[in-house]
């Protein structure tokens, strides 16, 4: 019998969440937690690759040529809009509205906990791609920047169909 994608989520989590009253704004913070987990790690290997590319391929500034060549930083600046636009999406994660009164978790628990499941499985499942992805990005001239915008698309459209939902039902 296959596994429910609510324990799925929680062996992933390793945690059981969902499952207790008052528990529910916790573990919808430990989601987020590890929404961000793979975010960072993203965050932290493009760091890593703007270091080594600085290292290996920036010359050193010269009285002759003063700044370094434009296709020499252009995938320096590419990867610094990345990086804007993960922190963007780490925030708009940590920004979600938290379910503050137990009658709308009440609700939650009742009529959408599944649909609440499915939001969460999607946005870690996302992030832990994109940050899991992160660890076998070759170089910075070498990012396929479209995939790795698609995700953080993904993330950011999941959030808002989350978050209307959650109005729904407050």
């Amino acid at each position: 019998m296959p596994d429910s994608l609510a324990d799925r989520l929680r062996g992933l989590l390793a945690s059981d969440v969902y499952t207790e009253k008052g528990r529910l704004r916790a573990d919808d913070l430990l989601v987020r937690q590890r929404v961000c987990r793979g975010l960072g790690e993203a965050s932290a290997r493009l760091k890593q690759l703007i270091s080594e590319w600085r290292t290996d391929r920036v010359p050193p500034s010269t009285r002759e040529q003063p700044y370094p060549p434009a296709e020499v930083m252009e995938p320096i600046r590419r990867a610094e809009r990345l990086l804007r636009a993960i922190q963007d999406v780490s925030t708009l994660v940590n920004g979600q509205p938290v379910l503050s009164q137990d009658k709308v978790w009440a609700r939650v628990r009742k009529v959408g906990l599944e649909e609440l499941f499915q939001f969460d499985w999607t946005l870690v499942g996302e992030s832990d791609a994109l940050g899991g992805g992160a660890a076998d990005w070759p170089a910075l001239d070498e990012l396929d920047v479209a995939a790795i915008e698609g995700t953080l698309r993904r993330i950011r459209d999941v959030i808002a169909e989350r978050r209307r939902y959650l109005e729904i039902l407050a």
